[in-house]
């Protein structure tokens, strides 16, 4: 090839290449590909509460498995009593140590399983009482919730501006109405009243 094909082909790549990244560097300027966050809405109460778990539970392992493995080394010196190749983790002397066998690796290691799950199940169990009693204590708060009854105009009286007292009933919880406290002594009174005018 001589030199003036190799420099048409380098020149037109290097064209061919320019314009395609300044195509791309346009189109991030019109759009933001920046992601929403996340609504409300957006995901299940049951897939919030399994992340939640997930997460309690893999938090937890690291610090559930230092604890494991420091407490079992402490089992194991109480077991071998005076034996310093049993001694816990930081009395051990690693040319003297016993390391821990296969069995007990794994046995060690499905406690802290357990232990994180439990953890985690402790921590869901909480929050599904929790929101259970919030949702009981925002039913009966809506059930003592006072509720307007309109009044028709035979209710009201046009002269006085106000309610006829005759026709004023109390709703009470089991659906049927009362009169309101001391409006059998109003009507006394009024009578007294009225047979003192006359």
């Amino acid at each position: 090839m001589n030199n003036t094909k190799k420099r048409l082909i380098a020149s037109f790549i290097f064209i061919f290449t320019l314009f395609s990244t300044v195509s791309l560097y346009a189109d991030d300027k019109k759009d933001s590909h920046t992601p929403d966050p996340y609504g409300e809405e957006e995901f299940a109460q049951w897939q919030k509460d399994l992340r939640r778990f997930e997460i309690i539970s893999f938090g937890a392992m690291p610090f559930v498995s230092l604890i494991s493995f420091w407490s079992y080394d402490i089992y194991r010196s109480i077991k071998h009593k005076g034996d310093p190749a049993y001694r816990p983790w930081p009395l051990k002397d690693p040319s003297v140590a016993k390391p821990l066998s296969e069995s007990e690796q794994k046995k060690i290691f499905a406690s802290i399983v357990g232990i994180s799950i439990g953890v985690a199940l402790i921590d869901l169990s909480y929050n599904l009482i929790k929101r259970s009693m919030d949702k009981k204590k925002i039913q009966e708060i809506r059930e003592d919730a006072i509720e307007l009854i309109p009044l028709d105009d035979a209710e009201l009286d046009p002269e006085k501006g106000s309610i006829k007292k005759k026709n004023l009933l109390i709703p009470i919880k089991d659906g049927s109405k009362q009169k309101p406290k001391g409006s059998d002594n109003k009507k006394k009174n009024l009578s007294d009243e009225e047979k003192d005018n006359s």
